[in-house]
């Protein structure tokens, strides 16, 4: 069974799969309903992320399962904060 890192990894890579996969459908929607669809599929990539930091996975395997630049993974963690067990 995989563990909670895997799993929060894999939720990432689901989201930014689903955000791919919809953007071209939400940006030939009507102008709101395109950018609330866009926001939306950006907002479960990022709790995705968020998710993953706090399991503790490495800001560089989350950048790459969500496909951005580290700066953007550590620009979503909330700055200052710790990891648990940190």
């Amino acid at each position: 069974m995989n563990g909670p890192q895997e799993q929060a990894r894999l939720a990432v890579r689901r989201a930014r799969q689903r955000l791919t996969e919809d953007a071209a459908a939400l940006m030939a929607a009507s102008g709101e309903a395109a950018e609330i669809g866009m926001e939306t599929r950006a907002e479960e990539l990022r709790r995705a992320v968020l998710v993953a930091w706090s399991t503790g996975v490495a800001p560089e395997d989350i950048a790459q399962d969500a496909g951005v630049e580290l700066r953007v993974i550590r620009g979503w963690a909330v700055p200052g904060r710790t990891r648990p067990g940190s």
